[in-house]
Parts: C-alpha cells; sequence; structure tokens
C-alpha cells in the first residue's frame, strides 16, 4: 500500500510538471500511465483501462477547483457563458461515463491513443483549432455541454480540447475562453467521476480501495502532488522558448501515444 502511494504521488509530480510546463489538463498525461501502473501491479486486464479512466477524471476534480479559482481571481471566467454549458455539461458527463463502461477496454484505449495522436500532430504543426463564430443561445449552449461533456468523460479528460475552441467561436478573447472552460472542467470531473463510481459499483473484479471505477489510493496520490507540482512546471515553461515547448509536447503526446497501442 505504502509503496502504490510512492509510484502515485510520483505520477503526480510527473503530470502537474507536464501540465503546468504545457498548459494542458493532466488527463491526458495521468490515463495512459494509469494504465501502465494498473498493469504492473497485476490487476484484472478487463477492468484497467475504465478503472484509468474513471480515477483520472477523479482527480481533475481538485486540479480542476484549483485551476478555476485561479481564473476566477483573474476574472477570467465567463459566468453568463458557464452556466447554461455547465448544465449540459452535467448530463452530458454523466451519460458519457455509463457509455465508456459499455466499451470494450481495448477499442476505448486505441481509441484516446488515436485522440492523443491527433493532438500531438496538432501541436507538432501549430494547427489552429478554429471555427465560424457562432451566435449564443441557451439550448445551443446547453446542447453543446453535453457533447463536451460526453467526450471528456468517455476520454478521462478536463475538456479543454473540445471547450476552449467553442468558447473562441463564441467571440471571447483567448483569455476568457481559456478560463472559462477551466471553469468547465469542474463539473465534467464531478459528474464524470459519479458516473464511474455507478457504472463500477458491481463490478467484483475492481481492486480493494476501489468506488466504482474510481482507485482511491490514485485518486489521492495523483492529487494532493500534481497540485503542488503545476506551479513549478509553469515555472520551467518560461525558461523554454515556445517552439521548444511545442516540441517537447507533441513528442511526449507521439511517446504516450504508440505506448498505448503497445501496451
Amino acid at each position: 500500500m505504502f509503496d502504490e502511494i510512492i509510484i502515485f504521488g510520483a505520477l503526480g509530480i510527473l503530470a502537474g510538471l507536464l501540465a503546468g510546463m504545457f498548459g494542458i489538463g493532466g488527463g491526458l498525461i495521468i490515463v495512459p500511465v494509469l494504465i501502465g501502473t494498473f498493469l504492473s501491479l497485476g490487476f484484472e486486464n478487463e477492468i484497467i483501462v475504465h478503472l484509468s479512466i474513471g480515477t483520472s477524471i477523479s482527480c481533475i476534480i481538485f486540479t480542476g477547483l484549483a485551476s478555476a479559482n485561479a481564473h476566477s481571481k483573474k476574472e477570467s471566467i465567463d459566468f453568463n457563458q458557464f452556466k447554461p454549458v455547465a448544465i449540459g455539461i452535467a448530463f452530458g458527463a454523466l451519460g458519457g461515463a455509463l457509455f465508456a463502461v459499455e466499451i470494450e477496454g481495448l477499442i476505448l484505449k486505441f481509441s484516446i491513443a488515436v485522440f492523443i495522436l491527433l493532438v500531438g500532430i496538432q501541436i507538432l504543426f501549430d494547427i489552429e483549432i478554429s471555427s465560424k463564430k457562432i451566435s449564443s443561445t441557451k439550448p445551443k449552449s446547453i446542447f453543446a455541454g453535453s457533447v463536451i461533456g460526453f467526450l471528456s468523460s468517455i476520454l478521462g479528460i478536463g475538456g479543454g480540447t473540445f471547450s476552449v475552441p467553442y468558447f473562441r467561436s463564441l467571440g471571447l478573447k483567448l483569455t476568457s475562453a481559456i478560463g472559462t472552460s477551466a471553469a468547465c472542467g469542474v463539473p465534467i470531473a464531478i459528474f464524470g467521476t459519479i458516473g464511474y463510481i455507478i457504472a463500477g459499483s458491481n463490478v467484483i473484479e475492481l481492486p480493494y480501495l476501489s468506488l466504482g471505477y474510481v482507485y482511491l489510493p490514485a485518486l489521492f496520490g495523483v492529487s494532493i502532488t500534481s497540485i503542488f507540482a503545476a506551479k513549478y512546471g509553469a515555472d520551467l515553461a518560461h525558461y523554454l522558448s515556445q517552439e521548444a515547448l511545442r516540441k517537447l509536447m507533441s513528442a511526449w503526446f507521439f511517446i504516450i501515444s504508440i505506448y498505448m497501442f503497445l501496451v
């Protein structure tokens, strides 16, 4: 048990440093490493991918709250746009978790690997994800939130990959789009976690100290250290050029994607 806490604490430091350095949520980092860690711990193969995603999204509750609080202090959250999107996210994230556990672990793992590969390509070539400006109505925002929550919950991420371009298309400046997206990570994580707990409540293959598809030692070990490490990752980013950061970040995602295909 003590060994596991050390492992997950170290993972939290890695996730926090990379998230702070590259300005991304920890989900794309945490999910692949948790899969490898759970394999090494001898967990049942059938539940490893779902357990990794459920645990990852639960970790985002803490990191998301810390990030949203920081953006709120800088007044970079547009609460008028956030509220209807958050309503949709609540339903989408819960539904995404319940849907994800019905997908075979291998297919889900390969889907995440492809997604990480595409993100790596987007970063390497600095491809702008832009869309035409759209008008904001409450039904549209609720629907957009449900899609963002659904996809994010399946992938075990905070949703910034999807929500930042959406808020930009509504006309928000980049800082507000990022801040509002960070706030969206909180309901994604909360309702996604609820979904994975419900979905795994009767799964007998889950290891001891699991709450549904959330492995509690990993949740606390990763969350506590990643929150502190993120600050130092952000400090590190100031010592590297944007070009160097982009190449390092894309290289990391290519390595992780290949790893996900092979493991």
